[in-house]
C-alpha cells in the first residue's frame, strides 16, 4: 500500500517575484509573514521594491491578503513609470531624478489618489452627459397615493 502523502505538502509559499511575463524583470517581491499564535497567525504581506539584494529594496507597503499585495505592487510599477516619464519631459537629467524619487509608499499613495480624483471626475462628466441627453424621469407624488386592504378573489365553483 503506498501513502498519498509527500513531504512537498510541507512546503509553503513564503515569498513571490512579481514580473511582468515570464521573461520580464521582476518589479517588486512579496513576502508572507506570520505574527502571532503559531496554531492561528496573523498573516501579513510584505510588498518591497525589486532589487538584486536587500539592501536595495524599498518597502512599498504592508497589505493582509496576497491578492491586495499584487494590486499595490502593480501600482507602484505603474506610479514610478509615470512619475519617470514626467521627470524626463522635463529634460530632468538621471541624477536629479534619483535625488528627487519619492519614498515608494508616498508614490503610490498620490497614485492612487490621482486615480481616485480622475475616476470621480469621469463619473460626473458621465453623469452630466446622460443628464443633458434625456429628460429627467418624472418624480411620482407621494401625497396621491392610496393604500388600500387587497380585493377579495371570490372562491371558484367548480
Amino acid at each position: 500500500m503506498s501513502a498519498s502523502w509527500h513531504p512537498v505538502a510541507n512546503a509553503q509559499p513564503t515569498e513571490w517575484l512579481l514580473r511582468q511575463g515570464t521573461a520580464g524583470e521582476p518589479y517588486a517581491v512579496v513576502r508572507r509573514f506570520g505574527f502571532g499564535d503559531r496554531n492561528r497567525p496573523d498573516v501579513w504581506f510584505r510588498v518591497v521594491t525589486w532589487a538584486p539584494t536587500s539592501e536595495g529594496r524599498e518597502l512599498i507597503g504592508w497589505c493582509r491578503t496576497l491578492e491586495a499585495a499584487a494590486s499595490v505592487a502593480w501600482d507602484h510599477r505603474c506610479a514610478s513609470e509615470s512619475w519617470r516619464h514626467h521627470m524626463a519631459a522635463r529634460r530632468t537629467d538621471a541624477a536629479t531624478m534619483a535625488a528627487q524619487r519619492p519614498p515608494a509608499a508616498e508614490l503610490v499613495r498620490f497614485y492612487r489618489a490621482a486615480l481616485r480624483r480622475e475616476a470621480t471626475a469621469a463619473s460626473a462628466r458621465t453623469a452630466t452627459r446622460t443628464q443633458e441627453r434625456r429628460p429627467a424621469p418624472a418624480r411620482a407624488r407621494t401625497d396621491r397615493l392610496s393604500v388600500l386592504p387587497p380585493m377579495p378573489v371570490p372562491a371558484r365553483r367548480t
